[in-house]
């Protein structure tokens, strides 16, 4: 489950006593947020029959990350949005592609590409 997110490009994005900082502030909603989508897109895909690990991560555009631009926060991944493909395919694969056929199709069937609306 991928969160993608846009600050300031001064602002720097740190881990620190075990919570998230976005510039001088706790970010514990943000990570609690991102947690709690990837949980329910595991309920909703276990609901219709395809018990599938779902990591949750935040993709950073612009902001400073620290930490070579990869941060783990309370289970959840930042990491540079311009990373994230490759941070993918160097994940450990869990299924081989006949198993991800079917969970994907539903995965796509549940979760529609977002459209704004106007």
């Amino acid at each position: 489950m991928i969160s993608s997110k846009r600050w300031h490009r001064n602002t720097r994005i740190s881990g620190r006593q075990g919570q998230l900082w976005i510039g001088r502030r706790p970010a514990d909603t943000l990570v609690k947020a991102a947690a709690f989508e990837a949980r329910r897109v595991a309920e909703l895909l276990r609901a219709a029959g395809w018990t599938v690990p779902v990591t949750a991560v935040i993709t950073v555009h612009d902001a400073r990350l620290l930490r070579w631009g990869v941060l783990t926060v309370s289970g959840v991944t930042l990491l540079r949005a311009s990373r994230v493909y490759g941070w993918i395919l160097r994940r450990p694969a869990r299924l081989d592609d006949g198993q991800v056929a079917s969970p994907g199709a539903a995965a796509e069937r549940l979760f529609p590409p977002y459209a704004p609306s106007g």
